[in-house]
């Protein structure tokens, strides 16, 4: 016989709100890690059973126990509005979606990940203004000017805008289904819009791939191309939320479309759109609100975005500009609370990021993580590339497209002929947050940050229900105290889990 031993760490936490009923239990759901970035998923999976928790249930019981050392939550203490938590729908990703399915099996896929009650309540999505590292515009039936499929919906200064290649793609189609599972389950979808690369005919080297900067001639050319953009998917029922200038705008890479600008290059890139998007002048067409969020980079370029702001403001055109966007590829997320302390009535917005498993020890790797990003003022938490085929380099021409280079998405799509799909952990740990953090829930004062290996975040959803969501990156069982007013409760939190407590 094996005896099995467990050991357990006991915390407290004290949570005082004003809408919550002390009388009624809290509920509890749990997930935990399997394999994390194990290239294995895409190859022999694991079971979905082999996962310990996912979204499971935890029993929450009364107890007479005093808290010590606790962990209170003051929702009389408020930050910043959460305006949706969600993945991108890029190309690769909607290929993987409509792989061998009909629409009511693409549209049951959408609902795992929208639907609130029966999914994981996603609801907002970043996608890409033409192509991007994860698409292939060589499954459309209008050609594209490369044999990569890099493309753009204006090739050259004299052919019209058109749309027609992501409505061949399944792009257009993909996207109104996921409008309307939004609706279907009261839980409303916004989109996220971000450009790889202008055309090429807008910048130096007249090419998307290593193309050099965008010439200062075609700025104003620019801003009507990204409104052509907005009015077209407008046209197909599409509304578009937020817009970012520029992907990465520090970065370009070599082997798929990228464009660096500086900062200043930015700043008056954004002048143009917004007086466009405004109609400024008069001769622009209807006004479109859009937001317009800049950077769209790495941590470690937070000053850049300080710079930026500053100098709006020095121009009276601070309005123009409504968030700075960030990725975590380089530095950490404190640089959010930075950009925030320095111009509070701006947001800051977590747009790109993969992670996998409860945490890691690279800060920005496990879903600990986000925790820490939504503590340091982001509005948002958008994870990158929702979905691939076993099979990576199917609609996937950028670099990632090799077992062991990309990691394993949420979502999986078997080989072959096969309409079958199958979630990993990271669906589940997801759920964690974008099942209970609904759009609109502001985030409420929990001290301190951490106990042991358990960090923590609180939000107040729009219908009175507080939610905390805890991290555990340890290797054993913490047993949990809740506690409110004179109301105690204790939960036991598993190892390598995300945990979601809601009053």
């Amino acid at each position: 016989m094996t005896l099995r031993l467990i050991t357990f760490m006991t915390f407290s936490f004290v949570l005082f709100s004003a809408t919550a009923k002390v009388n009624e239990l809290p509920q509890a759901w749990t997930s935990t890690e399997l394999h994390p970035n194990d290239k294995r998923w895409y190859s022999a999976p694991w079971p979905e059973s082999d996962i310990s928790y996912r979204l499971t249930p935890l029993t929450v019981a009364a107890s007479a126990t005093a808290a010590e050392n606790a962990i209170v939550i003051n929702p009389t203490e408020r930050f910043q509005r959460i305006i949706g938590l969600g993945a991108s729908l890029e190309h690769s990703t909607v290929y993987a979606i409509r792989k061998n399915k009909d629409r009511q099996q693409q549209r049951a896929l959408l609902d795992a990940l929208i639907d609130p009650v029966n999914g994981i309540g996603m609801n907002l999505f970043r996608i890409s203004i033409g192509t991007s590292d994860f698409s292939d515009g060589t499954y459309a039936r209008t050609p594209t000017d490369n044999d990569m499929g890099w493309y753009s919906f204006q090739d050259t200064p004299d052919s019209a805008f058109s749309i027609q290649r992501n409505i061949e793609l399944g792009i257009v189609d993909t996207l109104q289904m996921a409008l309307e599972a939004g609706r279907q389950s009261n839980n409303p979808v916004r989109y996220v819009a971000s450009p790889w690369s202008p055309p090429r005919w807008m910048r130096e080297h007249n090419n998307m791939v290593q193309g050099g900067t965008l010439k200062r001639k075609y700025y104003k050319a620019y801003a009507a191309y990204l409104r052509d953009f907005i009015e077209a998917y407008a046209g197909q029922g599409i509304p578009v939320y937020a817009l970012t200038l520029q992907n990465e705008r520090q970065f370009e890479p070599p082997a798929y479309p990228g464009m660096v600008m500086s900062w200043q290059q930015e700043r008056d890139l954004l002048i143009a759109v917004y007086e466009n998007f405004h109609n400024i002048g008069g001769h622009f067409g209807n006004e479109l609100n859009v937001k317009l969020w800049t950077l769209d980079h790495n941590f470690n370029y937070w000053q850049q975005a300080v710079a930026q702001i500053d100098s709006l403001k020095q121009m009276d055109k601070a309005h123009y500009l409504d968030g700075t966007a960030f990725h975590h590829y380089a530095g950490d997320s404190s640089a959010m609370a930075k950009v925030h302390h320095a111009h509070p009535e701006k947001d800051v917005i977590f747009t790109e990021g993969s992670v996998w498993g409860a945490g890691d020890k690279d800060l920005n790797r496990g879903f600990q993580a986000v925790i820490r990003h939504l503590r340091h003022w982001s509005t948002a938490y958008l994870s990158w590339v929702t979905m691939l085929p076993q099979q990576v380099d199917e609609a996937n021409k950028g670099p990632y497209n090799q077992l062991g280079v990309v990691g394993p998405t949420m979502l999986i799509q078997e080989k072959g002929s096969s309409d079958n799909w199958y979630k990993t952990p990271e669906y589940w740990l997801m759920g964690q947050f974008s099942r209970f953090i609904q759009q609109g829930a502001v985030r409420i004062a929990t001290t301190p940050v951490s106990l042991g290996k358990i960090e923590n975040v609180a939000f107040e959803n729009p219908d009175g229900s507080v939610v905390c969501v805890l991290s555990n990156a340890a290797e054993t069982t913490q047993q949990i105290t809740l506690a409110l007013g004179n109301q105690q409760w204790q939960v036991e939190v598993p190892a390598k889990s995300i945990t979601t407590v809601k009053w």
